[in-house]
């Protein structure tokens, strides 16, 4: 029977994606940790639901930057 290898740490500080939408969400994870094994497919699969939804949203269109546009 192979080793059984250490369990990794839980990752306490998120890493920021610079979009706040998906950050929020991914705030999500904190409690996996405390969870037992069996309810992490779950949250997992709800967070992917939800990202899937956010990744795909059009974004809003914005206005160029003054001075950036050209006279026709």
């Amino acid at each position: 029977m192979p080793e059984s290898q250490p369990a990794a740490p839980w990752p306490h500080a998120a890493v920021s994606t610079e979009d706040t939408a998906v950050d929020s969400l991914l705030e999500g994870l904190g409690p996996v940790a405390s969870l037992p094994v069996s309810a992490h497919a779950a949250v997992y699969a709800e967070l992917h639901d939800a990202l899937l939804g956010e990744l795909n949203k059009q974004p809003a269109a914005s206005s160029p930057a003054p001075g950036n546009h050209r006279a026709g």
